[in-house]
């Protein structure tokens, strides 16, 4: 029994949209952003509760539970709250007459949470979609906004070319092992067709988690959403696609090796025949991921395109944990450290972009480094919790971000990697210069405005900032918590 039980945090979530969907045409439209939400956010909040019943088991060779995959569960749903509560103050406060886009977020985090637990190829396909179609729909919520079209067009039509890559990869393992399972056995002389399945999968599954060399989608994406939508994305979409990722990897590892079975990805694993070939191509996906996106934001005003490169090269930084403690010397691999990372990375993109949605603005016009000069004095709750996750992105101490990096670099050294090592350490360094630049402009002095006009749009909306103001903080107060006890989120 409890194998279905594993489900609930997933059923709790797809009913929570069906009610919103279901309730949304009988509210009135004056009111759809003060009850939608709410009632969004009970079943994410049921969810999260249910999360207390999981525990480690399969359903069907489909799924799998473990305590890493009990632990991203509830950072997808923690992020989703914090999606919520952004969408909630945006379209509240555009006066946006539908309530549809809380039922497409509930349903997107619906298929992260099955991406998360999936152990077959079919079963990750279907989940990815349930992700995917929701979030195109989200990314072009502003139909009248041309950055808005723009990028749910490149997103749609890249989305469906690296699906059906995706789909043709499995199709070619099906036929090289007789299964859609991620840990069948490969057929004695199908290794080749194996190989090159596997790797249309890894791109397919690297273009939902935005890494290079198929990140390109990425800054136009983020750009063209509301920013709520952009932390959603940055946060929740990246876990799910990440924690897959991490999955397929340890299964490529153990059918190479033809040893036993790795679903639970909180054991260490020991390949004795390791491949020279994958971790060549693993560091030089995560290089390049890290350079294109610590160089890339340094030239951008706009918080969304800072924070898109940023995704890209915090997708380096984790693609360097499926290498540790060390794949390339003894071919041990144990995940904990990376999963680590990916946690606190998606709290702190989504904390931060969650608080920018605030500061930025009707229409989120507001959302560059000028105009947001002097936010952080005006609304000083939101932009001090900001603050401290743009501290956690940077690394600093004493954040969880600060932790995660040091774990993560300390254990390339170990592992013999002490050159990629020193690089990742050296563009983290200059990608804090852009995280601790958005920090000072909202603490700069403030540039001459309309206080009265803001003050009273503020006033008018704040009953759509109730949510959003406790879940940004419940974000800065996790990335404190979890930096001083990492055991909580530490495997």
């Amino acid at each position: 029994m409890s194998n279905y039980i594993n489900l609930m945090p997933v059923i709790l979530v797809i009913l929570g949209a069906m009610v919103s969907i279901a309730a949304e045409p009988f509210i009135k439209d004056e009111n759809k952003h003060k009850v939608l939400p709410w009632s969004a956010a009970f079943f994410v909040a049921l969810a999260m509760v249910s999360c207390a019943l999981l525990s480690p088991d399969t359903l069907f060779n489909l799924f799998a539970m473990d305590p890493v995959r009990r632990l991203l569960t509830g950072a997808v749903l923690f992020c989703a709250l914090l999606g919520i509560s952004g969408i909630q103050w945006t379209l509240g406060h555009e006066k946006h007459k539908g309530g549809e886009p809380y039922g497409l977020m509930l349903l997107a985090t619906g298929g992260a949470l099955l991406m998360i637990q999936a152990i077959d190829y079919l079963a990750l396909f279907i989940a990815m979609e349930l992700t995917s179609f929701p979030v195109y729909a989200l990314v072009g919520l502003r139909r009248r906004n041309t950055n808005s079209s723009e990028g749910v067009f490149k997103y749609f039509v890249s989305g469906a070319i690296f699906s059906a890559i995706f789909l043709y990869g499995v199709a070619m393992i099906y036929g090289a092992t007789g299964s859609t399972s991620l840990f069948a056995s490969v057929i004695l002389g199908r290794e080749p067709v194996y190989a090159i399945g596997v790797l249309m999968v890894l791109f397919g599954v690297l273009f939902k988690a935005g890494a290079a060399p198929v990140h390109y989608w990425v800054a136009d994406v983020y750009t063209g959403a509301a920013v709520a939508v952009t932390g959603f994305m940055a946060a929740v979409v990246k876990v799910a696609a990440l924690a897959a990722l991490g999955s397929i990897w340890l299964s490529v590892l153990v059918t190479k090796a033809a040893t036993a079975p790795a679903w639970n990805l909180a054991e260490p694993v020991t390949i004795g025949s390791q491949s020279e070939s994958l971790g060549v191509m693993v560091i030089i996906v995560a290089l390049l991921s890290m350079a294109i996106g610590a160089f890339g934001g340094l030239a951008q005003k706009s918080i969304r395109r800072i924070l898109a490169f940023s995704a890209v090269m915090n997708a380096g930084f984790i693609l360097l944990g499926v290498l540790l403690p060390d794949y390339i010397g003894s071919g041990k691999v144990q995940l904990g450290p990376m999963f680590y990372f990916l946690i606190t990375y998606a709290v702190a993109s989504a904390g931060a972009l969650t608080g920018v949605a605030y500061l930025a603005g009707k229409d989120d016009k507001n959302e560059t480094l000028d105009d947001l000069q002097g936010a952080g004095r005006r609304r000083p709750f939101v932009s001090l919790a900001v603050a401290v996750c743009l501290a956690s992105l940077a690394g600093l101490p004493p954040v969880a971000g600060f932790l995660a990096k040091f774990v993560l670099f300390t254990g390339a050294f170990s592992a013999g990697m002490s050159w990629i090592a020193a690089a990742g350490f050296g563009l983290s360094l200059v990608a804090a210069a852009y995280y601790l630049r958005i920090a000072y402009v909202l603490f700069a002095p403030a540039k001459k405005t309309c206080e009265c006009k803001c003050q009273c749009q503020c006033a008018d909306n704040a009953v759509f900032g109730y949510m959003l103001k406790f879940t940004v903080a419940a974000a800065a107060v996790a990335l404190l918590v979890v930096g001083v006890f990492p055991s909580l989120a530490l495997l």
